[in-house]
């Protein structure tokens, strides 16, 4: 069986470059047609012209060739469709963000009545530099602080049998 399936996956690798014509050909010659490969239980056949693929076996001395089911492109007419339909939503998606960033308008504004989870607006503001002046200034307190604390972990515990120490301190 897994010779079966190792050859049918040849052949089906095979058929593009088949059906190209990249196999040079006689014309009118029909023996090059066919490729026959040994198989457990017969043989494959693969039709260069067409790319179709055969099991032939030998039965009532005569040899019965049927057609192997291509399972691997046979997907479902459903899951077909489903496909479809999201590549047709996504394609209409990029669309609508590619004239957002044309027009600076978002296509699902107020005005027709439809939410959209674009941006507001086209376009990014940079910050002005009084805002990365309050923004670095806020930061440098945030460090301040943090380093404060960090220094008041440094001290030394006072010693329990000191009683000098205020009641209540640490």
């Amino acid at each position: 069986m897994r010779t079966l399936s190792a050859a049918v996956l040849t052949a089906l690798l095979l058929t593009p470059a088949l059906a190209a014509g990249d196999v040079a050909e006689a014309p009118g010659a029909s023996n090059d047609r066919f490729t026959m490969s040994p198989v457990e239980g017969g043989f494959l056949r693969l039709d260069k012209r067409t790319g179709a693929v055969s099991m032939c076996t030998h039965a009532a001395n005569d040899w019965l060739c049927k057609p192997v089911e291509d399972r691997v492109l046979a997907a479902p007419s459903g899951e077909v469709a489903r496909l479809q339909e999201e590549n047709k939503a996504l394609k209409d998606r990029v669309k609508a963000l590619e004239t957002t960033l044309e027009t600076g308008k978002s296509p699902g504004s107020a005005e027709n009545g439809t939410l959209d989870d674009g941006p507001p607006s086209g376009k990014a503001r940079l910050p002005t530099d009084a805002e990365v002046d309050q923004a670095l200034d806020y930061m440098e307190h945030i460090y301040k602080k943090l380093r404060d604390r960090i220094k008041d972990l440094d001290k030394p515990l006072p010693d329990p049998a000191d009683s000098t120490a205020p009641k209540g301190a640490l």
